[in-house]
């Protein structure tokens, strides 16, 4: 079972939540100083305190940005670790609004869990509600509390399901986007490079057609010419085949020209976050003669930023590339720490299959850090 959202998603609710645990604890705690058996400081007044403490607390953690060890099973232990919090409050305290902590329980559920099973959860951690008002606090209407609640729960599980839903959908329009302008960099860098080696070619075709015959010429002219003539044919043919070097230097540094470069492509991929950076190591003249290939590492980097925003407990993503021995080699690492076996999924699959496409090697570690390394052959530039 993997988290069905991003626990970044979680903005003003969260402080929301903090509030309403404020007032909540502190308005509990102060009734419960009047009753004879939780006087104010008394054992049974700390531990409600306490019960407080821990179900804020496993909030906080439950719902913070940053990533935890062992995800998601942290935060299912965490959540169930609330949710004991609240049913131990409800034996010790009589007060039936303590059900509210629940409905915050339940405004968590669509983090993990679609809306569906969400709202039937909502309903099972009613049941033990509902008995220990009615058995333990002999409440006779606890059943019909507890079914007011639940609809409360249901409010708020269907309004968190329908912000994330806007959340996902405006960060699957950024993602988009942000794909676009790299696809768009790419295309005009391509039309430059189908440009210049129009431009190559024809000269190459053409100039260097007419000026290898024009050579030619003045060779035959040498052999059949005496005297001035022929030493002024001779500096003219030397002339010539100068001129033609020169068409064929300019034509190769034009072809060379033609090779794309890599930083502002990957520039255009980039995600600003107000907790996690991404670094660009490469050399800003770094260039891929290749079309195909600087399609595949645009693509391949855009897929690891996205893992890295969305699932990696590190802060700073490190993205280096260099050119060696004809071979383009790719590293991409998170400073998160050593993680678990990563299972290959949709993004690292396809990652693998466009480097084995074009007769790269790919290789993954989870330790001492995640990192990816690629090598594919690439033709000078």
């Amino acid at each position: 079972m993997q988290i069905k959202h991003s626990l970044n998603d979680f903005g003003i609710e969260r402080w929301a939540g903090l509030l309403t645990w404020a007032l909540l604890a502190t308005m509990s705690l102060w009734l419960i100083a009047g009753r004879p058996d939780s006087a104010l400081f008394s054992a049974s007044w700390w531990g409600a305190l306490l019960l407080f403490v821990v179900y804020i607390v496993a909030f906080a953690k439950a719902t913070q940005e940053q990533s935890l060890k062992f995800e998601p099973t942290s935060r299912y232990l965490l959540l169930l670790l609330q949710l004991l919090c609240v049913y131990i409050l409800f034996w010790l305290l009589p007060l039936n609004f303590l059900a509210i902590l629940l409905t915050m329980w339940c405004a968590q559920l669509p983090y993990f869990f679609t809306i569906r099973n969400s709202v039937l959860i909502a309903a099972l951690i009613n049941v033990p509600h509902a008995l220990i008002f009615q058995l333990h606090w002999q409440q006779q209407d606890a059943w019909l509390t507890s079914l007011l609640f639940w609809a409360f729960h249901l409010f708020a599980i269907l309004m968190m399901g329908s912000q994330l839903r806007e959340q996902r959908a405006r960060e699957s329009e950024q993602a988009l986007n942000r794909e676009l302008r790299a696809t768009q960099k790419l295309l005009t860098e391509v039309n430059k490079r189908q440009e210049r080696t129009r431009i190559a070619r024809n000269i190459h075709d053409l100039l260097g057609h007419h000026l290898t015959a024009l050579a030619i010429q003045l060779q035959v002219a040498e052999r059949k010419s005496e005297g001035e003539v022929k030493q002024l044919l001779q500096q003219s043919q030397g002339i010539a085949k100068l001129l033609l070097a020169d068409v064929r230097e300019a034509v190769s540094e034009i072809r060379a020209s033609a090779a794309m470069p890599l930083k502002p492509l990957l520039e255009q991929l980039l995600i600003p976050t107000p907790h996690k950076r991404i670094e660009l190591d490469l050399d800003p003249g770094l260039q891929l003669a290749q079309v195909e290939v600087a399609e595949a590492v645009v693509r391949i980097v855009q897929e690891t930023i996205t893992n890295f925003v969305r699932h990696s407990r590190g802060n700073c993503l490190r993205i280096a590339a260099q050119l060696s021995d004809r071979h383009f080699n790719l590293q991409m690492s998170d400073n998160g720490g050593p993680t678990a076996t990563v299972e290959l999924g949709n993004g690292l699959q396809g990652m693998r299959d466009r480097v084995h496409a074009l007769k790269g090697s790919f290789a993954l570690t989870t330790a001492p850090q995640f990192c990816i390394r690629i090598s594919l052959p690439v033709e000078q530039s």
